[in-house]
């Protein structure tokens, strides 16, 4: 009880000292009133710093003063916090805040964020809602980059941790307050070494409890002002508390005497500040409703000025019916006006338009990118269980109820990921990579790829590319192998025992160079009614014939818009029962200059040696299928549920070969964890496993440096996440 009061005094009154750096020095009337206001509170005067608030907040709003505005709505909310009204208090603090962001003044967005979880946490016991305008006030804090608000910022939260009894949490703000800690400063010792007290009380640890506590004792020289004498009581009666709790009778009984003889000392001059306070009630009620009236008094006196506004035009019209030569000039200047007017207030609707549909398409890619994260994350769970399970089981593998699952589970995957895509595709936020590659070799790829395909329906795939075609062509590798394997594997699944055939030609029309490319197969054909409609999203061909085939209805959609991404066009020839042609046309780009000998390529199957791992996953069963597949290939790991974690781990050793880090976790995620870790010095390589969108994480990678390595997207393969390590190690 005795820790919580004196950590909010100290907090209020650092922050009534600083508060004022928000005001400008250049206004010396406002200014004046600022500090008046704010000395009649440090004296308990409310009435008296009530109207000095006032008054500052009457003038700022005419001024349009914002900043002003925000620092007495501050002071106003304190007195009303101080006589009890908190619901008031509230309301003037979020008062200040709305001023505070209109003036774009961080500082005392910070210090009322600071006073709103002040009041709750302490006034109001609801430790929730302070965490969340503590945390708020800490992110500004962090921000401005000042020591001492962000330390006061984390000794905020240090203190709600504590009493939330996530020690764990709490000790580790703490450190972060004695990194900054200063011998001079009393306000800031006080507060850390009663916490580290309070902390290691909670743990029944009772030499490191007793130590902090004589530190609050023994190690600041009280200065000669009455609120530092209080400071000290309660101070003595947290030591007399302690001592009492662990039955060190004669050391308790001490300082419970040194608490008496201030008490006694104090006495008198708080029955007279109650005394003040009393007094003050009455006149501070009444200053309620006046700071109220303000701003109805500045409506009233805007509806004043349009209303005189208005009689003027009438009488601008009567002097121009006097006046012949006049009423043309006027008559053209109204019509200027109101043609202006009409001008801004569509360019505003379409602003307002635009802006609307701007966050409907955030929000739409928002939603399908969480959807996506929030499905590939258990699907990581059920794809690498099943892989478990076949491993370890080998007679499953015969199982039509086993298959039916890896079947529907794969099957979900790709719908996901063609949603996504079709999606992304949609709001133009795809960007195109062009670079030199082999296309013969990245189609012998792709075939190759393929062939498990081809196989399993008795296919086979046939590529033929004419020899003029060049070596090297210049293209969006990722895009364009998209597009070849989604006509292949859409050919793939539509044909049974028969053949599908991929051609490349270069061709030129009017002038221009083009690649051509033909994917040809002899399956079942697409009725001529469909024909206009299969690169519709969700299309789904019914050829009414005895096997059905089914598919997300969205590979073609994706095919058709990338392909007129890069400037191409795409054509269907199709019979029913023997087979169809799709046609697809690029502009041809001659490859950069180029050194013709192939670079070395690794070898793939050197398996990697026994490494030492940590994974930081908070989803118990992905944790569950990561185990396995690292045990399943001889490797030591270690877990950590979230990224503080983590890094907790690392301070103490850092012997790990790779760090595998999820994205999205409770507590420390892991893009401020994977900033963390490159803060102290680890150079480890870690690899994001996140069900997010990967071109995303990559351009993050990028552009804002976040520590981490690569990026593997769940579902995958162990040999996909083998490679990703083996770029590295």
């Amino acid at each position: 009880m005795f820790k919580k009061e004196v950590v909010i005094f100290w907090i209020l009154f650092s922050f009534q000292l600083s508060f004022g750096q928000g005001i400008g020095y250049k206004d010396k009337y406002a200014r004046g009133l600022y500090d008046k206001a704010l000395k009649g509170l440090n004296d308990l005067k409310c009435s008296e710093s009530l109207s000095y608030s006032q008054q500052l907040l009457e003038y700022a709003l005419k001024k349009n003063k914002y900043d002003m505005a925000a620092a007495s709505y501050n002071i106003i909310g304190l007195n009303f916090e101080e006589f009890g009204d908190l619901k008031k208090s509230i309301q003037y603090y979020n008062s200040g805040v709305t001023y505070a962001k209109l003036a774009k003044n961080d500082t005392i967005a910070n210090y009322l964020y600071n006073n709103i979880g002040n009041l709750y946490y302490f006034r109001l016991k609801d430790s929730k809602k302070g965490l969340y305008y503590y945390q708020k006030s800490y992110e500004l804090s962090k921000r401005l980059d000042t020591d001492r608000d962000i330390a006061f910022a984390e000794i905020n939260l240090a203190d709600v941790y504590l009493e939330l009894n996530e020690l764990s949490k709490g000790k580790y703000y703490l450190q972060l307050v004695e990194k900054k800690m200063k011998n001079n400063d009393y306000e800031m010792g006080m507060s850390y070494y009663s916490l580290m007290a309070y902390y290691y009380e909670m743990r029944n640890d009772f030499l490191n409890a007793e130590k902090n506590y004589l530190k609050c004792v023994s190690d600041f020289k009280y200065q000669n002002i009455e609120y530092h004498k209080s400071h000290q009581m309660d101070i003595y009666a947290m030591v007399y508390r302690f001592y009492k709790k662990y039955n060190k009778t004669e050391k308790a009984l001490y300082y419970l005497e040194k608490h008496d003889q201030l008490q006694d000392e104090l006495f008198s001059k708080e029955r007279n500040i109650e005394i003040k306070m009393a007094g003050g009630d009455i006149e501070a009620l009444e200053y309620k409703y006046k700071v109220q009236q303000i701003e109805t008094e500045k409506k009233i006196q805007q509806q004043k000025m349009k209303a005189a506004n208005r009689f003027n035009k009438v009488v601008l019209w009567f002097l121009g019916f006097v006046i012949i030569f006049l009423i043309f000039i006027f008559k053209g200047f109204v019509n200027y006006r109101t043609l202006s007017k009409k001008l801004s207030d569509y360019n505003f609707q379409l602003q307002v338009a635009r802006e609307k549909s701007e966050e409907a398409t955030r929000l739409k890619t928002q939603f399908l990118s969480n959807v996506s994260h929030e499905l590939r994350t258990p699907l990581y769970g059920v794809i690498g269980m099943a892989e478990i399970l076949e491993s370890e089981h080998k007679e499953i593998k015969d199982s039509p109820y086993f298959n039916a699952l890896k079947f529907s589970s794969h099957y979900l995957l790709t719908l996901i990921n063609d949603v996504l895509n079709v999606y992304k595709i949609e709001d133009n936020d795809i960007e195109f990579n062009y670079e030199n590659i082999n296309i013969r070799e990245e189609i012998g790829h792709i075939k190759e790829s393929m062939n498990v395909i081809a196989k399993s329906n008795k296919n086979e795939i046939i590529v033929s590319i004419a020899d003029d075609v060049p070596r090297f062509i210049k293209t969006d590798l990722t895009r364009f192998s998209q597009i070849l394997i989604n006509l292949v594997s859409n050919a793939l699944k539509f044909t049974k025992k028969g053949k599908v055939t991929l051609s490349l030609f270069l061709e030129i029309r009017d002038n221009n160079a083009f690649l051509k490319l033909e994917v040809v197969d002899t399956g079942i054909g697409i009725p001529e009614e469909y024909l206009d409609k299969i690169f519709e999203k969700f299309v789904q061909v019914d050829v009414n014939l005895q096997e059905q085939y089914k598919g997300t209805g969205l590979g073609l959609s994706i095919v058709k818009r990338l392909v007129e991404l890069f400037g191409g066009r795409i054509t269907v020839e199709s019979k029913i029962r023997e087979g169809s042609k799709f046609t697809v046309w690029f502009p041809y780009l001659k490859a950069d200059e180029i050194l013709l000998s192939e670079p070395q390529k690794s070898n793939s199957n050197t398996k990697l040696k026994n490494l030492n791992i940590l994974v930081v996953e908070d989803n118990k069963i992905n944790q569950m299928v990561t185990q396995k597949l690292l045990e399943k290939n001889g490797h030591n790991f270690q877990m950590a549920e979230n990224g503080l974690e983590a890094l907790l781990l690392l301070e103490d050793n850092n012997y790990y070969d790779v760090i595998l880090m999820d994205i999205n976790m409770p507590v420390m995620n892991g893009i401020e964890a994977s900033i963390k870790i490159r803060n102290l010095g680890i150079k480890t390589p870690i690899i994001a496993l996140t069900a997010s969108d990967k071109e995303n994480i990559l351009k993050e990678i990028l552009e804002k440096k976040n520590g981490l390595t690569d990026v593997l997207v769940k579902p995958f393969e162990y040999a996909d996440l083998e490679n990703v390590i083996s770029r590295y190690i």
